[in-house]
């Protein structure tokens, strides 16, 4: 579960989590496997180690490139269809998030709050920032942006580092310690503000829309937490996306207007298609929903409490993975499970990706593993 922070007071806020987290009740055991008849080929093509990470990393996609970075700093740019190393290096200091990457440059976020963008091996620049950020940075249209703990968005210049504008955030001081929703969408920005979908203006950070994914409850803070997470799927006119713990939404890209909401009790992203809208929530449960309507399509309990990351649609089948290190396929039309294959046995933590036909995950432990499904 994502640690919750306030900008303010962090020790005292911090240490009294840790006390109720300490005292909750013990997660129930991961559903035990069970033997499967294959309903899809998948074949590894290859694998490579990263080095240890963590769940605020995630790997970068441009063109059919990747881009990975450890908890230590090792950085690392790849084919994505062969794992070949295109370029890598070590960074000088230990890296909190990661990576933005664009095809020529990649950002991190280092343990110091120093934002840092290299490109063919080299440090080009690093800047001092005065908030964590636990959000990957964007590395778009020559510019880097930054999505920081004080829910501000920052934009650089990527060739140089200057700061070009900041977009303030006022409203709840509890954030999660856990990647939120930085995009780009269209000509726009899409930044997850709480539990608002916004689109900034690339050029000055200006709102210019607006969708509310759901309405905060609760009598305190935590209670009404519902940031947007990171994930979000954009189809037919919508953008939907998930609320903290709350709700799965979408929303009109036009008007703003939510189209369909469902209650979702959910820490991880979503994907989809043309038709269809698919998440995992917290206990396990793989959920589809029409993109219409939001009329749920079908559910898959066969995953309960094993830690399911992000699911990654591919053609008439999706993959998820879970935190005892394997990837399931998944039927997009029933759910039910078509074929799984095993990593190294540390968590899932970063959502698969995938670039062009080859599937792409990446463990807390290092190891990096693609396949290709048929």
């Amino acid at each position: 579960m994502p640690i919750l922070r306030f900008r303010a007071g962090l020790s005292v806020v911090l240490g009294a989590l840790l006390v109720a987290c300490s005292s909750a009740p013990e997660r129930p055991e991961p559903t035990p496997l069970t033997a499967i008849t294959p309903g899809v080929s998948v074949s590894p093509v290859w694998q490579a180690s990263s080095g240890p990470s963590s769940a605020l990393m995630r790997i970068g996609v441009a063109g059919e490139q990747i881009a990975t970075v450890s908890s230590s700093g090792a950085l690392q740019v790849r084919a994505a269809a062969t794992g070949a190393v295109q370029w890598q290096m070590q960074l000088p200091q230990a890296v909190l998030t990661g990576v933005g990457f664009d095809g020529q440059r990649a950002a991190v976020v280092d343990v110091n709050n120093g934002l840092v963008v290299a490109a063919g091996g080299k440090v080009l620049w690093r800047v001092a920032m005065q908030a964590r950020s636990y959000t990957p940075p964007l590395v778009a249209g020559g510019r880097v942006f930054v999505l920081n703990a004080q829910r501000e968005v920052l934009a650089f210049d990527a060739d140089n580092g200057a700061e070009l504008w900041k977009a303030p955030f006022t409203g709840e001081a509890l954030v999660l310690q856990s990647p939120g929703l930085l995009a780009a969408y269209g000509n726009s920005l899409l930044v997850g503000w709480g539990e608002r979908l916004v689109g900034l203006q690339p050029d000055t950070g200006k709102p210019f829309w607006s969708g509310t994914i759901t309405l905060p409850r609760g009598v305190n803070e935590i209670e009404r937490l519902t940031d947007v997470v990171s994930g979000a799927h954009a189809a037919q006119g919508k953008l939907c996306a998930r609320a903290f713990q709350a709700a799965v939404a979408c929303v009109d890209v036009r008007s703003g207007q939510r189209v369909w909401s469902q209650d979702s009790d959910g820490v991880t992203g979503l994907s989809g298609d043309d038709a269809m809208l698919v998440g995992a929530d917290r206990s396990g449960r793989v959920q589809a929903w029409g993109l219409a309507d939001g009329k749920p399509m079908w559910t898959q309990d066969e995953l309960r409490y094993r830690g399911l990351s992000t699911p990654v649609m591919l053609g008439l089948s999706l993959a998820v993975g879970d935190a005892q290190g394997y990837v399931h396929w998944l039927s997009k039309a029933t759910g039910r499970v078509l074929n799984r294959m095993p990593t190294d046995g540390s968590a899932i933590a970063s959502p698969p990706v995938l670039v062009g036909s080859t599937l792409i995950a990446q463990t807390t432990a290092g190891g990096l593993f693609a396949w290709q499904p048929k």
